[in-house]
């Protein structure tokens, strides 16, 4: 790192606790990286009770795609939020993420689905991302029987998976004709280049860093031709106009920063309503540490009032 971090007590104990994260037993080193990624889980917090939750699987010509619902009440056409969960394409899945989601379905009053994609290596882009497809596909053809309502829906992400979000927003407005309400993107990756000021500055982190970023885009787009395809690196998108109100949440000391400040850039350049928030001192993966970190719960909450002020029935 080539400046001096002003780091809190939260966070400081935060990155001891990733340190004290055993390294699992596993020769393969992306499984034992995917377990190892497990090991942030309690760092979130206990989770919080719902309405009901139910693991389900949507059907797609590449296979089953596991989903799971959190509904926060009884009340029918509640609007809904696809979430897609960050661990750099190749890592996370439904556990990882699941008690921030608990929160962001009751502080929203939404239902959220979150999507268990395929991951890289396994499946590269676009795997993924056609996972993703579908289930929006699917969710909007099925809202009568979900009892939601198919005039409301949002997508959202963090990290990686605020590189789908925002890669499937600009598909769906574009080319499937859904109509997306808003998108909401937590330190999303939107570049495949790396090489903004943010990625020299925390080349060595804290928590990612460079050498990491090349390993996983590496894994995500072994192709040399994918690797700019604007559904795989959002930035890269030539049409981003005509998209819904974005909210893009970055942290201070994320080399993840400047991609998603440049991409807020872009949006809003095009006319989009953009809702840019930093949050100082923090470090990328804070939003999944609200246990830990007071503001990972503030995150959470700002997602949640977004979410409720753009993704409502006029009804």
């Amino acid at each position: 790192m080539n400046e001096q971090l002003s780091l809190s007590r939260e966070v400081v104990a935060a990155l001891d606790f990733i340190q004290a994260i055993p390294m699992p037993a596993i020769a393969d080193p992306v499984l034992a990286g995917r377990k190892f990624y497990e090991g942030f889980i309690p760092m979130a917090g206990e989770p919080e009770t719902l309405f009901h939750i139910e693991d389900r699987e949507v059907p797609s010509s590449a296979g089953a795609v596991p989903i799971r619902i959190y509904r926060p009440s009884a009340l029918p056409l509640l609007p809904v939020v696809l979430y897609f969960h960050g661990g750099w394409f190749n890592a996370g899945n439904l556990e990882t993420h699941d008690r921030p989601v608990r929160s962001l379905a009751r502080l929203s009053n939404a239902v959220f689905i979150a999507v268990d994609y395929r991951l890289a290596p396994e499946y590269p882009f676009p795997y993924g991302f056609n996972d993703s497809i579908a289930v929006l596909q699917w969710v909007h053809a099925h809202a009568a029987e979900l009892g939601i309502d198919a005039s409301c829906i949002a997508l959202a992400g963090d990290s990686a998976g605020g590189a789908l979000a925002a890669a499937l927003t600009r598909r769906a407005v574009k080319t499937m004709g859904i109509d997306v309400r808003c998108q909401a993107l937590i330190y999303p990756v939107t570049d495949s280049s790396l090489q903004t000021a943010s990625w020299q500055t925390f080349a060595d982190g804290p928590n990612l860093t460079l050498e990491g970023g090349r390993m996983a885009w590496d894994m995500y787009t072994p192709a040399s031709a994918d690797r700019n395809h604007p559904d795989a690196a959002p930035l890269l998108a030539g049409d981003l106009n005509g998209l819904p109100p974005t909210l893009i949440l970055t942290a201070e000391y994320d080399p993840l920063r400047d991609e998603a400040v440049q991409y807020a850039d872009r949006l809003q350049s095009e006319g989009v309503n953009v809702q840019l928030s930093a949050y100082k001192g923090m470090i990328h993966g804070f939003f999944q540490m609200g246990g830990m970190i007071p503001d990972g719960k503030r995150a959470i909450e700002e997602v949640a009032v977004f979410l409720k002020a753009h993704n409502q029935s006029a009804r």
